[in-house]
């Protein structure tokens, strides 16, 4: 098929060049600000492996090494990729399987770099191009194989409707165009390459065409580990076709290969620098798979899914028709999608940081899109076409209106609140805009004051005692004393809460350190603790007053607790006379 007269090869086209257009407006960008920040954040945690390897000879990075960077080219940007292991050695909490994917633009931007006088820091302006034309080529093959892989399936106009509404009406199109350093227009590539392989493998039994999934499926596995979900994809459909069978065995084996192979250099790394071979997760999240947050996940103001990416709520409806025309894919797609979504809802932060709707989405559009072509090459009453047609055409243009709104700065990227959706809904110029609507700014202690300058009567501030000592108590020497321990939402309410703890004591010696460490508590982790030194800023005569102020941090499970305790690992005591902590807390209706 000649791709220039299908309907589904112009999409492709006006696609390409829409992309194209949006790469060549990034280049243009640098001339005027060759030293812009190419990455920072979690994208600066895949992609540091590079610069130090090229830089150093070797994986063995440090924090200072890593802020330096950040102080250069980002404004600064706070570090936090590096964990510390008990060889004293630093760790990247990311995987290294993304470097795979930069090393070609790296190597070539680095090439560049020597050759014409550009500083050999991974940050110059040759690294920036090369990466911006590596991102581009993904997403051309991306858009590449999602066509491939619907004609599988679907008519050419069935495939070119799909790939329209998808990329112009879903969170794919800002996530393609403003999150290039995140891993997920590769792995919607990647993903979108696996699946066309293996299902021209299921038709036309190529065994090549089996190794080319099974690679890729490999590669995926190394840059996000919860890839090997879309295992279950080739498991139910060979298990359907085969059944227990010496051919099954042999087929479905070839994927957990492939993943240990790609991911041989990563127990390699954490091995020769970590000191063990396997490593646990890093982050201070975990997968709570007995608390999911399937409803905020999906339709929550903040991040939903389907709220900000309307258009998929017609997957339901594609899995119907897919039920009636292809049992083996059903199971397959409705397996996946629902596991992953599982997975993806029970992440501790099920928000992921900074992104329009929920970018890990992204990833399995591949299959989603699939499912939603089927649907739409099934209709065939003149009626549900219009209402297709009309559905898709306003999914498109909320997409690309909502899109602009994030580039206003008006549809924030992870503070979003019902109140503040509906306050920006359908308006691109906001006289005297103001963000008392979103969620509090952790970093601010100030967001009472904006609450006073912005007063609703959708939202007030509350203030209560929900702690104090019973009786004075006294640390000993080089021993934690335990204050108190409390549930952090049954007594404050909400996290969008000031802690504002005052205290009155003395200190055996002022010369030497005791911490008062406040740590929030799940049953799975330790996370957003605060240490405030208690010793050095008291006398040793008489009773002082201190008093501190800090925002709670994201609470994750309703029952979490703030554990209060003294940490003293010196030789000083510290006696505490009063000890209390008032929540001021915003309330909304």
């Amino acid at each position: 098929m000649n791709v220039s007269k299908s309907f589904s090869g112009k999409i492709l086209i006006l696609l390409s060049i829409l992309f194209c257009l949006s790469a060549i407006q990034r280049v243009d960008k640098l001339n005027s600000n060759p030293n812009r920040c190419l990455t920072v954040a979690d994208g600066f945690g895949y992609y540091m492996y590079l610069p130090h390897l090229f830089q150093k000879g070797s994986l063995k990075m440090t924090p200072e090494w890593a802020q330096e960077i950040q102080n250069k080219h980002c404004q600064e940007f706070p570090v936090y990729q590096l964990a510390q292991r008990q060889n004293g050695n630093y760790i990247d909490i990311y995987h290294i399987g993304l470097s795979y994917i930069y090393l070609p633009s790296y190597v070539v931007g680095d090439t560049v770099a020597r050759s014409s006088g550009y500083e050999r820091d991974g940050f110059s302006t040759p690294y920036h191009v090369a990466s911006i034309l590596n991102i581009l080529l993904f997403i051309l093959l991306g858009l590449v194989y999602f066509r491939k892989l619907l004609l599988l399936f679907v008519s050419d106009n069935a495939t070119g409707y799909t790939l329209l509404v998808i990329y112009l009406g879903t969170n794919l199109l800002i996530t393609f165009t403003r999150q290039y350093d995140l891993p997920h227009l590769y792995l919607f590539a990647l993903n979108s390459i696996f699946l066309y392989h293996f299902f021209k493998f299921s038709t036309t039994k190529n065994k090549w065409n089996l190794i080319y999934a099974v690679v890729i499926f490999g590669l995926a596995s190394s840059i996000r580990p919860t890839q090997v979900l879309i295992g279950l994809v080739p498991l139910i459909f060979l298990a359907k076709e085969y059944g227990n069978t010496k051919k099954f065995w042999k087929s479905i084996l070839l994927f957990p290969l492939l993943s240990l192979l790609w991911n041989i250099p990563q127990i390699i790394y954490w091995y020769s620098v970590g000191g063990e071979l396997i490593t646990p997760n890093l982050h201070t999240e975990d997968i709570a798979l007995t608390d999911p947050n399937l409803l905020d996940f999906l339709i929550s103001y903040r991040k939903g899914w389907l709220l900000y990416s309307p258009l998929f709520l017609l997957t339901p409806f594609g899995l119907y028709m897919l039920y009636n025309r292809n049992r083996k894919l059903f199971w397959a797609s409705l397996s996946f999608i629902s596991l992953y979504i599982y997975v993806m809802c029970s992440w501790e932060t099920w928000y992921y940081a900074t992104s329009f709707g929920s970018r890990v989405m992204v990833d399995i559009y591949p299959i989603i899109g699939l499912v939603i072509a089927i649907l739409f090459n099934s209709i065939r009453n003149k009626l549900w076409i219009a209402g297709a047609i009309t559905f898709s055409i306003l999914c498109i243009s909320l997409n690309l209106f909502q899109s602009k709104q994030v580039d206003i700065g008006y549809l924030h990227g992870e503070r979003m609140t019902e109140e503040h959706y509906w306050y920006i809904f359908g308006q691109l110029d906001i006289p005297k805009y103001d963000q008392s609507r979103l969620l509090i700014d952790k970093s601010n202690l100030g967001w009472i004051e904006i609450q006073k300058k912005f007063p609703s009567a959708n939202r007030k501030v509350i203030s209560r005692e929900i702690f104090s000592l019973k009786k004075p108590i006294c640390s000993i020497h080089t021993k934690d004393l335990t204050i108190g321990r409390i549930n952090i939402l049954e007594l404050s309410s909400t996290d969008e809460t000031m802690f504002e703890v005052r205290i009155k004591a003395k200190t055996s010696n002022k010369n030497l350190s005791s911490l008062l460490r406040m740590e929030a508590v799940s049953s799975y982790n330790v996370y957003g603790w605060r240490d405030f030194e208690v010793s050095q800023k008291l006398s040793e005569t008489e009773f002082t007053t201190l008093i501190w102020k800090y925002n709670l941090p994201e609470v994750r499970h309703a029952n979490d607790e703030m554990q209060i305790y003294l940490d003293n690992d010196a030789s000083v005591s510290v006696e505490l006379e009063e000890f209390t902590i008032t929540a001021h807390s915003l309330i909304r209706k």
